[in-house]
């Protein structure tokens, strides 16, 4: 409360210009505050906005890639099991046959060669018979005998055992290829049923295998900008199928071990899970992150787009800083114009003020420069022409008094005949003298004094010596009167004792302070009388 009080005074007692220049400044910051807060989260949500929307439909489109490349393994699949040459040599390696065994083992291993180098992104591709016979064609080592895509034993994969089971396609989740020799691959394994067109209720021939490499798969659905954004596909058991960083093969969002059997997960689920890993990673330097999902294949896999927000406002930080570059250019400018419409109103202002202290002290003289025709200029030709009407006004009255004084006057001394006065107490003086009372006749001496003095040019301006002699005897008169109940002292400045002052000025003061200070008053009563020289142009009085 104290400070609220504090500030309220210390408001009232500052300047109006300073006033002005503060209010419009606060003002003027105020607004460029708010227009830049204003512009900052509107461009900040609007492109935030933009953003995810722009990621989004890129996000459909990369699903929509990956839906094709899928629907184009299946193509590899159908062409496979539609197209007898395929199935009769796979008949072949299953009934054993020694003599045509190698021949058709050879002839499917030229036909995968030349089936997999029309697929970029087949690693390689393996035909297995029911009963675990197998051949292939690496495209890593370029050769059907060796191979990295494939290990030995692919009647035990659990993949080739599904696939022989079931007629659609199984996947793999993403797995880890290192040789000396080769190199590292990414990649994941596509798997499906091998059957007989012509014999199709006896069940599968056998299956084929694709290796995808995950590296060329990636081009598929990638999104360029990976400093911003990052896109990576997974099943719907969580297992991460494709990722940009190597080192996350077999890899479940979940925290499920390679080989642990889930059931299949909604969307949401899986988004939430994706964004805990990708901060665990610490893929972003920042936790300011969104995540979108697009399901592919009727939900068997969700590719996930996670979006570092705080990249897309970069930009807008530059532009920001533009924008309070401008502010503050802007500012400069409202605050040169702020000060000087502040100072040309505070100087509007001190000349009125100025003059009217002026007129205060009793300067009927001054006037203020008019300059303009604004409202100050209006307020200051008003001001003196309301100065020029005090002043005639202050002139007439005081002929007016000094006419009603000298009126006044001469009708008291038409009144009193001085010499019949004069005459009267010089008789009654001398019959004192002659009865011997002493104390009498000096009465009656200076009664006769102090008439003689007030009457004679009762206007009469003297000094204050002269005027103070007479006053002497005035109370002199005052001390016989009341048998001395009172004292009286006289305090004279010397530099005021030649100063001029009309005639009896003090004698009123001294008189009501005789009748009216000493009402009720037992014992001796003091009077003083100070006059002191303040300015060459003021005395003060004091009784």
């Amino acid at each position: 409360m104290k400070i609220k009080q504090f500030m309220i005074a210390k408001y009232r007692s500052t300047e109006l210009g300073k006033k002005i220049l503060a209010i419009l400044l606060s003002v003027s910051l105020l607004q460029i505050g708010m227009i830049l807060l204003i512009s900052y989260q509107l461009s900040s949500s609007i492109i935030t906005e933009q953003t995810r929307e722009l990621l989004y439909g890129n996000l459909e489109q990369s699903a929509g890639n990956i839906q094709d490349a899928f629907e184009r393994y299946d193509r590899v699949f159908q062409e496979i099991y539609m197209n007898t040459a395929y199935t009769k040599e796979v008949k072949v390696i299953n009934s054993w046959d020694g003599e045509d065994y190698y021949l058709s083992e050879h002839s499917l291993e030229s036909k995968l060669q030349n089936l997999i180098y029309r697929n970029e992104e087949i690693l390689g591709i393996a035909v297995v018979g029911k009963y675990g016979d197998e051949c292939f064609y690496d495209r890593i080592t370029r050769s059907s005998q060796i191979s990295l895509c494939f290990e030995e034993g692919l009647r035990r994969n659990f993949l080739v055992k599904e696939a022989l089971l079931q007629k659609n396609s199984i996947y793999s989740n993403l797995v880890k290829k290192t040789d000396p020799e080769y190199g590292e691959y990414s990649c994941f394994y596509i798997a499906h049923q091998l059957t007989d067109l012509n014999q199709f209720n006896r069940g599968a021939i056998g299956c084929v295998l694709l290796c995808i490499d995950e590296a060329a798969f990636r081009k598929v659905y990638a999104q360029g900008v990976e400093e911003s954004n990052l896109s990576f596909l997974v099943d719907s058991c969580g297992n991460i199928v494709s990722f940009p960083i190597p080192g996350y093969e077999n890899t479940n969002l979940f925290g499920a071990s390679p080989g642990e059997q889930m059931k299949g997960q909604e969307m949401e689920p899986l988004k939430e899970k994706a964004l805990d890993f990708i901060k665990e990673v610490h893929y972003f330097q920042t936790e300011n992150l969104a995540v979108n999902a697009v399901s592919i294949l009727d939900g068997h896999f969700f590719i996930i787009n996670i979006q570092d927000l705080n990249y897309s406002l970069e930009k807008l930080r530059y532009l920001l800083l533009m924008i309070c570059l401008v502010a503050v250019l802007a500012g400069a400018v409202c605050f040169m114009i702020v000060y000087y419409i502040s100072m040309d109103t505070d100087r509007s202002v001190k000349k009125i003020v100025n003059a009217m202290n002026d007129a205060n002290r009793g300067n009927l003289e001054s006037k203020i420069e008019v300059e303009g025709n604004d409202e100050f200029a209006q307020i200051s030709r008003h001001f003196n022409d309301m100065l020029a009407e005090i002043k005639k006004a202050g002139q007439q009255e005081r002929e007016s008094l000094v006419r009603e004084k000298n009126a006044e006057i001469r009708s008291l001394e038409a009144q009193i005949n001085p010499h019949f006065l004069y005459n009267t107490l010089d008789t009654v003086n001398w019959q004192a003298i002659e009865s011997g009372q002493l104390s009498i006749s000096q009465m009656i001496t200076k009664l006769a004094q102090l008439l003689r003095y007030s009457i004679h040019n009762s206007n009469e301006i003297v000094t204050i010596k002269t005027e103070l002699e007479f006053l002497k005897k005035y109370i002199y008169l005052q001390q016989q009167r009341f048998e001395y109940a009172f004292n009286c002292t006289v305090d004279l400045d010397e530099r005021a004792g030649e100063c001029r002052i009309h005639k009896l000025l003090i004698q009123p003061l001294v008189e009501n302070t005789i009748i009216h200070g000493f009402s009720g008053f037992e014992g001796t009563g003091e009077i003083h009388i100070g006059i002191q020289r303040l300015e060459p142009d003021h005395i003060e009085i004091q009784v």
